[in-house]
């Protein structure tokens, strides 16, 4: 009697145990391909007695994926050992690899929540992070390949894109191959691109931020590059502009000696209008980086457009001949000097005669002779006048002094 109770105990139990999976986990778990296992589950998924039957489910899907992704990349690496040819469905497998990574970062979401007895033991978590980081390389080196062609943007970011979002996934988040990959950031250089191409401006800054990170010097530059080109790509309305700036300040503040973002976030601010914050940070700017010249260029066209000529031209001083496009530099100090003489004439010319006083001539002409020097040297750098245009105001000088030959020189 005792022996038939506990056989009847342990068939109460069995059925108990065989009772778990849901009828609408069960139709899932029989299909037999990949699209019908993805439609039940999608039409069932509410019918999913627990969130252990939904991993149960998802993970369905990325066996069957991962069954079709793994065929193809067998043949792949078959052709390459034996020399071989056999047909090998890129597409298919490309779109398999990604079905079963994105997938398995949902299966894990449910995997990892705790059961009806408040017990964590994820069923598939180990067995997905071990088989999927192959899918994932299988991604890298496709996208690689796809970023050949000029023409196939779209198949570079499919690539791509979720081989970067998973690795941010708490699926593979911990992984030590994940933490430390050396290819994430050329990855994020073309995914970023191939964005980039397809309009999808958002992304594409997100992933070149990825890209910054990179401590190899070409790909954090390249990315840095077209993540500064990217963010001001995005400025349509004004709510963009407000935006733009305040990732400008974000990148100055984590950057704050790179040129370009500190060019960016100048242009920025002084878009609204705002020329005393402009001054201030290039205080600021110079009080951490002396030897720095931007700031000097951008204090001396605001004083310049302020008419603080002295202020200015003591700041074009500070720019060395040796920087690149010298020659604008020195046009504008240039044109600040005639302007500066233009201005001490107007200001103290005779009301009735339009004259000035000899000894205030000769401040005049000392002025325009220091105008003259940097029109001059303009006209060295830059002969033919291709980037700026010094004759026409050198000739004026040349006239107002006496030097009329030189002035007939200049057509």
């Amino acid at each position: 009697m005792k022996k038939l109770m506990m056989m009847a105990m342990m068939l109460v139990a069995s059925a108990t145990a065989f009772a778990g999976d849901s009828d609408a986990l069960k139709q899932i778990l029989k299909a037999k391909t990949y699209a019908e296992a993805e439609a039940l589950l999608k039409s069932n998924l509410a019918q999913l007695a627990s969130d252990q039957e939904k991993a149960k489910a998802y993970n369905k899907l990325v066996d069957l994926a991962y069954e079709k992704f793994k065929k193809e990349d067998d043949t792949r690496l078959t052709n390459q050992a034996l020399q071989k040819n056999d047909p090998i469905d890129t597409e298919g497998m490309v779109k398999a690899g990604i079905d079963a990574l994105n997938y398995a970062i949902e299966c894990d979401k449910y995997d990892v929540l705790p059961d009806a007895k408040g017990k964590v033991k994820p069923a598939f978590q180990k067995k997905n992070q071990d088989r999927l980081q192959n899918v994932r390389l299988g991604l890298l080196n496709q996208g690689f390949i796809y970023a050949n062609d000029n023409d196939k943007h779209q198949q570079v970011y499919d690539c791509l894109n979720p081989y970067l979002l998973s690795a941010d996934s708490p699926l593979f988040k911990d992984i030590e191959a994940v933490k430390n990959d050396a290819n994430k950031g050329a990855a994020a250089f073309y995914a970023g691109r191939a964005a980039l191409q397809l309009d999808n401006n958002a992304r594409a800054a997100e992933i070149f931020k990825i890209g910054v990170q990179d401590t190899a010097k070409q790909v954090h530059d390249l990315c840095f590059d077209l993540l500064i080109y990217t963010l001001g790509k995005t400025r349509v309305t004004k709510e963009d502009s407000v935006k733009y700036l305040n990732d400008m300040k974000e990148l100055y503040a984590q950057y704050p000696d790179n040129d370009q973002v500190y060019a960016s976030y100048s242009d920025a601010i002084n878009a609204t209008g705002d020329e005393a914050t402009v001054l201030k940070i290039a205080e600021e700017h110079l009080a951490k980086f002396p030897n720095a010249v931007l700031p000097h260029v951008y204090k001396a066209f605001i004083l310049q457009g302020q008419k603080k000529y002295e202020e200015a031209i003591a700041e074009w001083n500070m720019v060395p001949e040796t920087q690149p496009n010298y020659v604008q530099f020195v046009y504008y100090r240039a044109v600040c000097k005639y302007n500066q003489a233009a201005d001490f004439n107007e200001k103290n010319s005779d009301i009735r005669t339009g004259r000035l006083t000899p000894d205030n001539d000769k401040k005049y002409r000392d002025m325009l002779t220091g105008a003259q020097k940097d029109f001059e040297k303009a006209q060295e750098l830059d002969p033919d006048q291709l980037t700026v245009k010094w004759g026409y105001l050198l000739k004026n000088i040349y006239i107002a002094t006496g030097q009329q030959e030189k002035a007939d020189a200049i057509l």
